[in-house]
């Protein structure tokens, strides 16, 4: 019976017995799913370091992909090249923080949550602000290189810390995924850390399509960007040699009470590189120079004849403007001075600023990203692909105008700011009456080059009429003050220089302008101190006490130690600017590219460039086009005065020159 038994038992676990075949499926079914499980878990580590690229991709979907679905062929490769660059760099950097042990693997994963915070949450933000993405352009003339990390954005703006926040997140998402199904292996983890150094490197040096066309993706703008900052601020290179605007800070405008001496909104109307003498300032009914469309709009303005710039740089000359402190102040007070905005909306006034300038320029966009305004744009928001130097097209800020003006609030003060006028300048042959014309800068084609700059004034008149007219039609208008002018002018080899920035003659520097009112806006006294203006020597420093005073801010008593700083007199008071006027194009807000410095009192003016060993002399009176040099004698205490004021003025000199020893 034992016997039986025990062949039984032997029997039954013996591998040829009947339950064997059911052992076997039982065990395949064991390792089919431990096979599948493994090739799951390869697919999400995959996926796990494609999420930072994914992310990349999203984002470009969200905010241009129609624009990239139209890019031309070597920009689709070139911008695909960038997005494999991505997918090698968040992938490798990702998969070497996966590793869950050791101190190595913990750097590794707070360098990449880190680096995917910064350059993708600036990015997506600067991107929001701005509708383009941060590059060597908005990073280069930075000075401050911890705020340039997040593109020196207003870091407490909801939309600036949505995006900051949303990075972070994706960026956690992705370290958690990939530790949790990346399994690097003691070999390929040490390749990978290998690798790291060689293709941070490798994302350093492939170039970047950054300007006009951003062809390339946000993640490789802004490490491209940086890494041209961080060896200026090394003096590696020597990009930015000048110093660029940089962030304000404005002072705190207490509360003010408006008392204009009639209610009113204020608007300035601001052109770019325009000379005095293409534009009819009185009201012309033939106008046969180059700006016919809005002389026709406002025929009963007030012409300011004598109406000048203290400088021929635009970044200068709206800082004279928009703070009415001197251009000769220090770094710290043009950086903190309040601006127009702060005061009007310290007085319940609503605020805007449309430009069409391309301030991603210079640093200009970090003068104004602070503006108290509830409207606005600039170049970027009407063409993200905008010219850095023309900006967008005037007639798409027009446009902008007018849709957005309906939305002002009574009382308001606006500025809206053009661009096209700028070189190289937006011409268009259809809109070109001066003849003949030529793109050609040399001297025998001189003044078919000037015909091409009047037939470009010609053209943006065309956007300013069409502002006109919204503002006069609209219901707000019959209760607006427009005052027009330009910023600087141009030269045309009137004094042996081209463009603007490079003197402070006239062409450069007068501007003209003139003041529109409709009937009831302006108190008796106004209306006769304007039209007896027509005449007098005005400046760009008496714009900004003009519209303080036509805001009714001027006397109010909480303005005592903001109008001490201003040397300015409101142009729609009596009282003229009689003290010597400082011009010049270096200052601490935007420094030269080579040294030229002035000041005027009455229609004595004084100018000198860095090669000068003296001063010249001129009296605008009897010598408008600055011919005849009077020497410094007959134009003193002038010039001693410039001396005195000129010496602590930045030490900028071009390569090749040696600074005057006066």
């Amino acid at each position: 019976m034992r016997s039986g038994r025990s062949v039984d038992s032997q029997a039954q676990n013996s591998p040829d017995s009947e339950a064997s075949p059911a052992a076997a499926r039982r065990s395949g079914l064991v390792r089919y799913p431990r096979r599948r499980l493994r090739s799951r878990r390869r697919w999400l580590a995959a996926l796990s370091l494609a999420i930072p690229t994914a992310w990349v991709l999203f984002g470009e979907l969200i905010r241009r992909g129609d624009k990239i679905a139209a890019f031309p062929s070597n920009y689709q490769a070139a911008y695909w090249g960038g997005i494999a660059q991505s997918l090698v760099f968040w992938g490798l950097l990702l998969f070497a923080a996966s590793r869950r042990r050791g101190n190595l693997g913990a750097f590794l994963a707070g360098l990449f949550l880190v680096c995917f915070f910064v350059v993708m949450g600036s990015e997506g933000a600067f991107h929001a602000f701005w509708n383009v993405y941060l590059c060597i352009d908005g990073q280069l003339h930075s000075k401050n290189f911890v705020q340039a990390l997040f593109g020196t954005l207003p870091l407490g703006r909801p939309i600036v810390l949505f995006h900051l926040v949303a990075a972070l997140i994706v960026g956690a998402f992705a370290l958690i995924a990939a530790r949790k199904y990346v399994r690097p292996g003691p070999i390929a983890h040490t390749v990978v850390c290998l690798l790291l150094p060689l293709v941070f490197y490798a994302v350093t040096r492939i170039p970047t399509s950054y300007r006009g066309i951003q062809a390339s993706p946000p993640d490789a703008l802004y490490i491209h960007g940086l890494v041209a900052l961080a060896k200026e601020s090394l003096d590696l290179t020597n990009e930015s040699p000048d110093l660029r605007v940089q962030r304000r800070k404005p002072e705190a405008v207490p509360p003010l009470s408006a008392k204009p001496a009639r209610p009113r909104n204020v608007v300035l109307i601001l052109q770019e590189s325009q000379r005095g003498d293409v534009i009819c300032i009185e009201p012309d009914r033939r106008c046969d120079l180059a700006t016919p469309f809005s002389n026709a709009v406002v025929p009963n303005r007030f012409p300011l004849m004598q109406l000048r710039s203290n400088a021929s740089t635009t970044a200068i000359s709206i800082s004279n403007i928009w703070s009415g402190v001197r251009p000769t102040e220090s770094r710290e007070l043009l950086h903190s001075v309040p601006l127009l905005w702060d005061y009007a909306k310290a007085a319940g006034y609503d605020t805007a600023y449309w430009t069409s300038q391309n301030l991603m320029f210079g640093n200009a966009r970090q003068y104004i990203q602070d503006l108290p305004v509830s409207h606005g744009c600039v170049a970027t928001h009407l063409d993200s692909e905008a010219d850095l130097d023309a900006g967008a097209n005037d007639d798409l800020l027009a446009e902008r105008v007018k849709e957005e003006w309906p939305e002002m609030k009574e009382p308001f003060f606006a500025v809206i700011h053009l661009s096209n006028i700028h070189y190289p300048y937006v011409f268009d042959e259809e809109l070109a009456p001066f003849q003949p014309t030529s793109f050609a800068k040399d001297a025998e084609h001189n003044s078919q080059y000037f015909n091409y700059y009047q037939s470009v004034v010609h053209r943006s008149d065309l956007a300013v009429a069409e502002i006109l007219r919204t503002i006069r039609q609209s219901e707000a208008g019959p209760k607006t003050v427009i005052v027009y002018t330009a910023d600087h002018g141009e030269s045309f080899r009137e004094h042996w220089q081209m463009g603007h920035t490079s003197s402070l003659y006239d062409e450069e520097v007068l501007v003209r302008g003139w003041v529109d009112a409709p009937q009831g806006t302006l108190s008796p006294e106004e209306e006769a101190t304007l039209k007896a203006a027509k005449e007098e020597f005005v400046w760009h420093l008496d714009l900004g006490p003009t519209f303080l005073d036509l805001m009714g801010l001027w006397d109010a008593p909480e303005m005592a130690p903001f109008r001490a700083r201003m040397m300015g007199h409101p142009i729609t008071r009596p009282e003229r600017t009689l003290e010597p006027v400082p011009m010049t194009n270096c200052s601490w807000v935007w420094e030269c590219a080579f040294r030229n410095w002035g000041l005027m009192q009455g229609s004595r003016k004084i100018e000198a460039r860095e090669w000068d060993n003296q001063f010249h002399c001129f009296d605008l009176a009897s010598d408008p086009e600055e011919r005849e040099d009077l020497g410094e004698r007959l134009c003193a205490p002038l010039p001693d005065q410039g001396r005195q004021l000129f010496h602590a003025m930045p030490d900028v000199v071009p390569p090749g020159r040696t600074p005057v020893a006066w």
